[in-house]
């Protein structure tokens, strides 16, 4: 029952139409782009040359509408060029069967392992490689791909030029796009009953990840954005703290105006212009952090004036090396070189446990057979192009997704699509068009596509397959029933995905055990580094906690990941824990980054915060959360209690004040005490649900 439940319910999910659209100023460029290529072919009266450089601007242009982190020129001029020279490349290897057969398995498999960079450069990739098919496969010959290859350049060119026009917008804009959803998930969280929603990672590691993408020569510039991260992870703190020391009395005034703040300095950073915060409300935060008789409330409103003046000088263009690096996120501002950095990634892939490299693998094996049964299959009957396999290696390429449930839902939602655009490019068949009526509709139809690339693959291949067919026949003087041979092709597509993925699989449920003794590991360096930093001021090196804390959020993040896609998959029973169990560990997993959190924020500033007492901790918890490391992975089970046996010793024997008031002279003694009983708390807590498997 459960395997059928999950089937209709990914077939549901493939076939849902979103409410998610690019900028409708990126669009515009977009279909700016591909009008003029459609003008282009008008002017030379040269069908070929037009619907070629159509298809250069429109691939360009979907390029440079993916989730752009980079700036939208660097973005335009690297689709592009790829697309150009996949192009060229396969014109010159057009009639040499088995020489393209080798090329396309080797880009294939090179665009799988390029999916590390994330979900929208893995799709960039695919497009790049349908460059290579479009020549190889379509061309009449050698000559003629070059030909192809020359005008799909040209439409790429006019994609580049369009997007260097004026208006360009606020500088720095994913970075600031990154930036602002942070600043919204902190003003919703502050908001929110939950504790958890504190700890998510997602946000973080989005905005980590846009400002180490910029050049080190533009960092100084962006100085204010980076102080915005560091303190946005101070003011994550600030709400853990506020939420651990102050009691809830059930007034919603101060979390609702914090979270106004968060909300005015998320707008301000995303529109780079004031959004100033009523002066009633600062008023309100100051009086509350006045009368409180924790430093907690103090330190949220000293922050969130910090990020507010950051957010105002981030609007500022010619600050230049006015601010300095912010202390919270040094090794981030220093940066690695981008080569090295990507070099990093994709060698950390090249294993065949690696679920990337399992992808890579099955995409070149799948594109490559794509190819074959495409070719093997004909022109269904004289309704296709014959003797080539392009749209079933095309959709099989673009259905194959590292998880189950992106790829079942993908691979329906695809299907339907094409089925429905090829009954709509039939009767759009049926009429004798003009030229100029062919270029209108054929404008329209790209720009429907560009429109809703993000609501769905339902939608997004209606349009696609209409746009693609009507192009096609005209150009070609193919008959309206083309159509279905493209419709038919993509069901043999995606239905050999879904196949080749179910013949070897990635499961997402054997990952959890791995990522989370993975994530364990991390742990078992950071924690006792925080807690050594409790002998003395400055015992801690912050470029290396904030490696860590760095480290633990993205190995969190794949954790969180794994567990979500798990439950799209009919192989619970081939992971150690229930789905109840694992959402007992994803919820202890983040009590314990919040401690860690809080460990860190409370570090001592002055002499007479130190408790060195608490370094006691370091060599048992190590050896707590190695063990626990291993159990994870499926080694012999930790019992619970063993930890906490040792803390309860350790405070017995050392004297140290559990509860005390803030204001006496041991309250930063207790703060820190009160912490490390939080952490061994959550961890036995964690240690527990890994036991229950």
């Amino acid at each position: 029952m459960r395997r059928w439940s999950l089937l209709i319910t990914i077939g549901r999910d493939g076939l849902r139409i979103q409410r998610a659209f690019a900028a409708p100023s990126a669009i515009a460029r977009a279909v700016l782009g591909v009008l003029l290529a459609t003008v282009l072919g008008l002017l030379l009266d040269d069908p070929v040359a037009g619907a070629m450089a159509s298809v250069g601007a429109f691939i360009c242009g979907i390029g440079t509408l993916l989730s752009p982190l980079r700036h939208p020129v660097v973005n335009a001029i690297g689709m592009a060029a790829a697309f150009s020279a996949m192009a060229v490349l396969g014109a010159l290897v057009h009639g040499t069967t088995w020489l393209f057969l080798l090329l396309l398995a080797v880009a294939a498999f090179a665009t799988g392992l390029w999916r590390t960079m994330g979900v929208a450069p893995g799709i960039r990739g695919c497009l790049a490689v349908i460059g290579l098919m479009i020549t190889a496969d379509l061309a009449p010959d050698v000559q003629g791909g070059l030909v192809m290859a020359g005008w799909i350049a040209v439409g790429t060119g006019l994609v580049v030029m369009v997007i260097l026009l004026p208006p360009y917008g606020p500088r720095f804009a994913a970075q600031r796009r990154a930036l602002a959803a942070l600043y919204k998930s902190l003003a919703e969280a502050s908001v929110a009953a939950d504790s958890a929603a504190l700890g998510g990672p997602a946000p973080f590691t989005a905005a980590r990840q846009a400002l180490d993408l910029l050049p080190q020569f533009g960092r100084p510039a962006a100085a204010a954005m980076f102080g915005l991260l560091g303190e946005a992870e101070r003011i994550r703190r600030a709400l853990h703290t506020v939420r651990l020391t102050v009691p809830a009395d059930g007034n919603q005034e101060r979390p609702a105006a914090a979270a106004q703040v968060l909300g005015n300095i998320s707008r301000t950073v995303a529109a780079g212009r004031g959004h100033r915060t009523p002066e009633q409300v600062w008023s309100l935060l100051e009086s509350w952090a006045a009368a409180s008789p924790v430093r907690g409330p103090r330190d949220l409103v000293t922050r969130l004036r910090s990020a507010d003046e950051l957010a105002r000088r981030s609007t500022d263009d010619r600050l230049g090396d006015v601010l300095e690096p912010h202390t919270e996120v040094p090794g981030l501002y220093a940066g690695t070189p981008s080569v090295a950095r990507t070099a990093r990634r994709i060698r950390a892939q090249l294993q065949p446990q690696s679920p990337i490299f399992r992808h890579a693998v099955r995409l070149a094996v799948g594109v490559v057979v794509a190819e074959i049964i495409g070719r093997s299959i004909g022109g269904w009957g004289g309704l296709g192009i014959s003797a080539h396999g392009f749209w079933v290696a095309l959709t099989t390429m673009l259905v194959l997704f590292p998880e189950y449930g992106h790829t079942m839902a993908r691979g329906w939602g695809r299907a339907a699509g094409a089925v429905l655009g090829g009954l709509f490019a039939w009767v759009l068949s049926l009429p004798h068009w003009s030229p100029v009526g062919l270029a209108v509709v054929a404008v329209v139809l790209a720009a429907a596509s560009f429109v809703t690339l993000r609501t769905g693959q339902l939608m997004l291949n209606l349009w696609l397959t209409t746009w693609i067919v009507f192009l096609i026949h005209h150009v070609g003087g193919l008959p309206g029933p083309t159509a279905w041979a493209r419709a038919a092709d993509t069901v043999v597509g995606a239905a050999l995905a879904v196949f080749i993925f179910l013949i070897w699989p990635t499961w997402s449920t054997r990952r959890v055990p791995g990522l989370l003794a993975e994530w364990l590991r991390v742990q078992d360096r950071l924690l006792p580094e925080l807690l050594t930093g409790y002998a003395d001021v400055g015992a801690t090196d912050p470029a290396a906690v904030d490696a860590l804390r760095e480290r633990s959020r993205q190995v969190r993040e794949h954790l969180e990941a794994a567990v979500e896609q798990s439950y799209a998959e009919p192989a619970e029973h081939r992971g150690p824990w229930s789905t109840v169990q694992l959402e007992q560990i994803r919820t202890q997993v983040s009590m314990v980054a919040g401690c860690a959190t809080l460990l860190g924020e409370h570090l001592p500033r002055t002499p007479q915060d130190t408790v060195p007492e608490l370094t006691e901790l370091v060599d048992p918890l190590h050896e707590h959360l190695t063990a626990l490391a291993r159990a994870a992975a499926g080694a012999e089970i930790v019992a619970p209690g063993a930890l906490r046996a040792v803390f309860d010793s350790f405070t017995a024997r050392s004297g140290l004040p559990v509860e005390t008031s803030e204001g006496s002279i041991s309250a930063t003694t207790s703060r820190a005490v009160a912490l490390s009983t939080a952490t061994v708390d959550a961890v036995e807590a964690l240690t527990a649900a890994i036991a229950s498997r």
